[in-house]
C-alpha cells in the first residue's frame, strides 16, 4: 500500500501528527491538547494516540508505516532517542523513540521540535532556495533550528538551535530554564501572560481580565490577537515589547551566523505577526551589521501547523538511508 510516513509534532500546548504518502503528500491528520502539567506516561498516551488517529484517518494501519518522525522539546539525544529533559514537558531521561518504535512497528526518528519545524519550511515552506536558514518559533517558549551549508546543525552537543535561551537581558526576568534574562523569558507567550497578569494586579484596564480564567497559565495566541485588534493597549504594549526583544535576538544571531533566510513561525507569528514582523525586521537591522543584512530575507512561515510535522516527516525518510 505505499511507503507511509508519520510526523508528529509534539509541543507545550498541542500534539499534531500528519501521515505523508510517497509524494509527501498530507493524507492523515489528527491532534490533541498536550495537556504537559500531566506525568510522563500520559503525555506518551496523547502522542500515540494522536498518532494512531492520523494513522486511521489516512485509511491504513501502522503495519504500512516505513517510519515516524516526532520532533519534540528537548534537550534530547537524537541517536538514542531519548528525552533527556523538558522544560515545558515532564520529560526526563524519557525513551520517547524507543517506545515509539515499539508502538507502531516501525523506525522511530526523534528531532528537537524547531529544528524540525525548520526542516519542514527549509525543505517546502518559505526557507526553499536557501542553503542557510535560522528558524525561530515562538509559542509557549520560544525554540530554533538552524541549517547550514544545506544540512541541518545539530552541533557537538546534537542540540544547536536553543535560541530561546540566548541571554537578551542581563539580571532579567527568570526564565523557565533557570536562567534570567532569556528570549523565551521576555518574548514567549508565556512572558507576555506574565506581563499582562502584572499589569492587570497593578489596575491597568484590559479586557483580557473578562476574556480569560485568571488561573489559565498561559493566555492563548487567538485571544491576544482579539484584544490587539480591539485596540486594548496593555496587550498592543505587551506584543509590541515582545517583538522588539525577539528583533534583538535576531539582529545579534544574524551577526553570528549570517543566514539568507531567518523563517519566522509558531502559534505567536501565526496569530499576531501582522503586528510583530515590521518592528522584528526592523529592529534586526539595527543591531545587525549593514553587510549581514544586505540580502537578508526575514519572512513569516508558510506552512503553519505543517511545519513540523513535514519536517519531522522528511527527516525520518532522509534517516532510514542510515539505519
Amino acid at each position: 500500500m505505499g511507503s507511509y510516513l508519520l510526523g508528529i509534532d509534539l509541543g507545550g500546548t498541542k500534539v499534531s501528527a500528519a501521515v505523508f504518502d510517497e509524494g509527501n503528500r498530507i493524507v492523515g491528520r489528527a491532534r490533541a491538547k498536550t495537556r504537559a502539567q500531566r506525568d510522563d506516561e500520559d503525555v506518551f498516551e496523547t502522542i500515540a494516540k494522536t498518532g494512531r488517529e492520523a494513522v486511521a484517518d489516512a485509511g491504513i494501519e501502522s503495519k504500512h508505516l516505513i517510519a515516524l518522525g516526532i520532533g519534540s522539546p528537548g534537550p534530547l539525544d537524537p541517536d538514542s532517542g531519548y528525552i533527556v529533559d523538558s522544560v515545558n514537558i515532564k520529560f526526563k531521561n524519557f525513551p520517547l523513540g524507543p517506545r515509539l518504535s515499539e508502538r507502531f512497528g516501525c523506525p522511530a526518528f526523534v528531532i528537537n521540535d524547531v529544528s524540525a519545524g525548520t526542516y519542514g519550511e527549509f525543505k517546502a515552506g518559505a526557507g526553499r532556495g536557501a542553503s542557510h536558514v535560522l528558524g525561530i518559533f515562538i509559542g509557549t517558549g520560544i525554540g530554533g533550528g538552524l541549517i547550514l551549508d544545506g544540512s541541518l546543525y545539530h552541533g557537538f552537543s546534537k542540540n544547536a538551535g536553543e535560541v530561546g535561551h540566548i541571554i537578551i537581558k542581563a539580571g532579567g526576568p527568570q526564565c523557565g530554564c533557570g536562567n534570567r534574562g532569556c528570549l523565551e523569558a521576555l518574548a514567549s507567550r508565556t512572558a507576555m501572560t506574565r506581563k499582562i497578569k502584572k499589569a492587570i494586579r497593578t489596575g491597568h484596564k484590559t479586557i483580557i481580565k473578562r476574556m480569560v480564567d485568571k488561573k489559565a497559565d498561559v493566555i492563548p495566541s487567538s485571544v491576544l490577537k482579539e484584544a490587539y485588534d480591539a485596540g486594548d493597549r496593555v496587550v498592543m504594549k505587551v506584543v509590541h515589547q515582545a517583538a522588539h526583544y525577539v528583533g534583538v535576538g535576531v539582529g545579534s544571531l544574524v551577526n553570528l551566523l549570517g543566514p539568507e533566510a531567518v523563517v519566522l513561525g509558531g502559534g505567536v507569528i501565526d496569530a499576531l505577526g501582522e503586528y510583530m514582523m515590521e518592528t522584528i525586521e526592523s529592529v534586526t537591522r539595527e543591531v545587525a551589521f549593514e553587510f549581514t543584512t544586505k540580502d537578508l530575507r526575514i519572512v513569516r512561515a508558510e506552512l503553519g501547523d505543517d511545519s513540523g510535522v513535514t519536517g519531522a516527516a522528511l527527516l525520518a525518510r532522509e534517516s532510514l538511508s542510515y539505519v
